[in-house]
């Protein structure tokens, strides 16, 4: 999938996200709105139904046009110009809060503006548990003979009980958005393996072009019959058609044994070996090896207890690939130092090198099967990106415990901790 139709898709679809998310907050505060719209005029209705009943009961002239104030989010105030029964009071209001479908707790208390005192205050209970209600301090109002004052002490300033069909959009809502994330990490993840794979074809193909190509050469020179004439130099064709042979063989061989660790589970000869022993042919064989560059590998072997219980050839090749990673990726001479230590009952294994390191976010990648630390335009590390793949399916194998130490231009350390044998 093209780059820019990525990058374009993730714009798109975060804007999407965004206007989807301002859309329901709107939505949302006008349900909210309307909600507490509609239980203020219910509060109001029912108030002015009470005040209506007192009126009546008192048999005093209603000619407020709305004897209800309003003072706070949740408290009310009510005029009458009679004296207020009590008894009446409570049933009213219970009344009034039945017919309107307020079901919530109710604090009221009457006040006398001519003896500037609190008469009487109680508690309707709408819900269990009931709570202890403390008494309002109620001012005087001017113009007030006689009023109540009704507050909802458990009625929140936001009901999300009256808006439910709100609360499952904006789950959906939330549900649609994760499931967009899940999409974009897919295709992201999905086009880092399509980019990792399509490296290691033009690596592989790199690696198989060069010997095959040598090898079509020199085809070309030896059919020449006054080759015959000069032996030397067809030995030395012959020589290297099976140097290039064995290249390539190699590669292939590599090939084949990452499919054979693809299993989830594969043999292990397991027999007891000297740690120290290995070290030293690996280091053997790779200083006599032609890397086109200098090596010098000073080795430290100071484990008390090097024999190990571990599959001889895979063990050979886990070391021999660390050590040849950090060949690889030395600028120029690579210094490199292999040491052991015996730490507790294990056997700690150290491979450091003076290389270009690797960058904190890489580092956990670089066991991943065809990964290659990214150096922009410039290919001059040659290799599959398996190498460390196997060793890590090896180590884990076998159980042992594997780290990188690394940073930019400060080289790394690979370290493998075994359980020696006493």
């Amino acid at each position: 999938m093209n780059i820019n139709y990525i990058k374009w898709l993730t714009i798109f679809g975060v804007f999407a996200i965004i206007s989807i998310f301002l859309v329901q907050i709107f939505w949302v505060r006008q349900a909210f709105t309307i909600s507490e719209s509609q239980f203020d005029q219910s509060v109001n209705g029912a108030l002015r139904r009470v005040a209506e009943n007192i009126a009546i009961n008192n048999k005093t002239d209603f000619q407020q046009n709305n004897p209800v104030i309003k003072i706070s989010p949740r408290q009310y105030i009510v005029n009458v110009n009679s004296e207020i029964d009590a008894e009446l009071l409570d049933h009213y209001l219970t009344s009034a809060l039945d017919y309107f479908h307020i079901d919530q707790d109710v604090e009221y208390s009457i006040y006398s503006c001519f003896d500037k005192t609190m008469v009487y205050c109680n508690y309707i209970q709408k819900k269990k548990p009931q709570k202890e209600f403390s008494t309002p301090e109620l001012p005087k109002f001017e113009g007030l003979d006689y009023y109540f004052s009704v507050s909802f002490p458990h009625y929140p300033i936001v009901s999300l009980n009256n808006i439910p069909m709100w609360m499952i959009t904006s789950a959906v809502l939330i549900l649609v958005v994760l499931f967009f994330i899940f999409a974009l990490f897919v295709v992201f993840d999905q086009k880092s393996v399509t980019q990792v794979q399509r490296d290691f074809i033009n690596n592989m193909t790199h690696e198989f072009k060069t010997p095959i190509s040598t090898i079509s050469v020199i085809q070309q020179v030896i059919s020449d019959p006054e080759i015959v004439k000069t032996p030397q130099r067809l030995a030395t064709y012959t020589q290297i058609i099976g140097d290039e042979i064995r290249r390539l063989n190699d590669q292939v061989e590599k090939v084949l044994n990452i499919t054979q660790l693809e299993k989830q589970h594969f043999d292990l000869h397991l027999e007891d070996i000297d740690v120290h022993e290995v070290i030293k042919q690996v280091v053997f064989n790779i200083q006599n090896t032609d890397f086109e560059k200098n090596i010098n590998i000073t080795q430290l072997l100071e484990a008390d207890h090097p024999m190990i219980s571990a599959d001889k050839v895979h063990f050979t090749n886990v070391i021999c690939n660390i050590i040849e990673n950090a060949v690889k990726y030395s600028a120029g001479e690579a210094e490199i130092i292999v040491k052991t230590e015996s730490i507790d009952q294990k056997i700690s294994i150290n491979v450091t090198d003076q290389g270009e390191g690797i960058d904190k976010k890489n580092i956990k990648k670089i066991f991943d099967k065809f990964y290659r630390v990214p150096k922009g335009e410039v290919h001059n590390v040659k290799g599959f990106g398996l190498g460390l793949y196997y060793v890590k399916k090896v180590v884990d194998a076998h159980k042992w415990n594997i780290t990188v130490i690394s940073a930019p231009n400060e080289g790394a350390t690979f370290k493998i901790q075994i359980k020696s044998i006493s």
